[in-house]
């Protein structure tokens, strides 16, 4: 098997051993270091629940259980609620309430703030 992987020419390769072609992708540490600024009134920040729920102003959305634990940004409109997760908008549904959000950090989304001694 190793000769397969690292010196064998494999003719859907050009000619190249597998070895050539494969790359490890770099996974991603820090969540929050993907996370673009989202800071604005509008938004607000949940934290997924173990079965991928998050609920804004009373309004339960499930957007999916491979995202639990994982800090979700919401941009809350009039009309609908965006569901972001890093980078990647994972869903859009229409508000169901009227009112404020109140605004809450998710855990280990929230700023740290100095203690006074």
């Amino acid at each position: 098997m190793t000769y397969y992987n690292t010196e064998r020419p494999h003719q859907a390769l050009g000619d190249a051993p597998p070895v050539s072609r494969f790359h490890a992708a770099a996974r991603a540490v820090d969540e929050s270091a993907m996370r673009p600024d989202r800071t604005g009134e509008h938004w607000v920040t949940r934290k997924v629940s173990t079965v991928g729920v998050v609920c804004v102003g009373y309004q339960q959305v499930c957007i999916g259980q491979s995202y639990a634990g994982s800090a979700c940004d919401v941009l809350v409109t009039d009309g609908t609620l965006q569901y972001w997760v890093g980078n990647e908008l994972v869903k859009t549904v229409a508000r169901q309430t009227k009112g404020e959000i109140r605004k809450k950090h998710a855990d280990g989304t929230a700023p740290t703030r100095a203690r006074s001694v």
